[in-house]
């Protein structure tokens, strides 16, 4: 079976409400991805879509909700917090924080990240689609899609194998981050920031008040010393007494999570929330 791909968003809608069928299409992009506007259809985009670190770009609308009001515990309510939400995905729970925040007046900057929101696209009746390390992330042929973690779709796999083995590298056509249009509005108008920032290598000068990441250390993604790397790279980049959370959403939709203060370059644990992170005893360590 293989996966056909659309640029018809009236047609993607309806086809997104038949079961089934719905995973049998998916979203061709173009440079007018940022205009779409319909949630279901840029919802199954993201969780069909794979990166380079075996990581979907699955997310979902308020999935965060409980996380973000515990949040306002550790935020300031009278002087700027610098905030800055890592992995962020499509960046749809950075606007839902972003909004809260708003809501509750609460004084702040927010810097987003996402190692894989930025892609490049070389166009043709082959249209490959490409990460900064040139990676193929995924690509068209024709109206096939060609993704590379697609087990009940063996022929869009085999597509993908084949045309990365032949991959060489191209000048693209044009670059689109694929962050939701909510997220691209408010970065077009200054009241978001990207960053570029790797949890492995990236070094701030920039201190943050509150470093939020969810769902991307994870046991499943990497392994001890990766995560150890990843974790003190982070606290380096908090202020003294900064605040960090971690934490994933379980199969069962619950986030499990923990708070951590940075006192004397260490991470003291504050809160666990259901439970609390898989990699807390870690962070403790780190």
């Amino acid at each position: 079976m293989i996966k056909i791909a659309l640029k018809n968003i009236k047609i993607l809608s309806f086809l997104n409400k038949v079961p089934i069928i719905r995973y049998f299409f998916i979203l061709k992009i173009n440079e007018n991805f940022q205009n779409i506007q319909t949630n279901p259809v840029l919802e199954k985009f993201y969780t069909d879509i794979y990166v380079k670190n075996k990581t979907s770009k699955r997310t979902a609308n308020n999935r965060f909700t409980d996380i973000d009001k515990i949040s306002l515990r550790y935020l300031d309510k009278e002087k700027i917090n610098y905030i800055h939400d890592i992995a962020v995905s499509s960046g749809i729970t950075s606007d839902n924080f972003y909004e809260y925040l708003k809501i509750k007046n609460i004084p702040f900057q927010m810097d987003i990240s996402d190692k894989y929101a930025q892609i490049f696209v070389k166009k043709g009746f082959t249209t490959k689609v490409f990460d900064l390390d040139n990676h193929l992330i995924f690509a068209y042929w024709g109206a096939f899609f060609a993704g590379d973690k697609n087990i009940f779709f063996p022929l869009s796999v085999l597509l993908y194998k084949i045309i990365e083995k032949y991959n060489k590298k191209y000048d693209a056509d044009y670059a689109l981050y694929l962050f939701h249009p909510s997220i691209l509005k408010k970065i077009a108008d200054n009241k978001i920031n990207v960053i570029e920032y790797d949890i492995f290598q990236t070094e701030r000068n920039k201190k943050y008040d509150f470093v939020r990441s969810m769902n991307i250390l994870n046991k499943g993604y990497f392994s001890k010393s990766k995560l150890l790397t990843a974790v003190t790279n982070i606290k380096d980049s908090l202020k003294e007494n900064g605040i960090l959370l971690v934490g994933r959403t379980n199969s069962k939709g619950i986030n499990n999570a923990s708070f951590f203060k940075k006192i004397a370059n260490k991470l003291i644990l504050l809160e666990d929330v259901n439970n609390g992170s898989e990699i807390k005893d870690l962070i403790l360590n780190a």
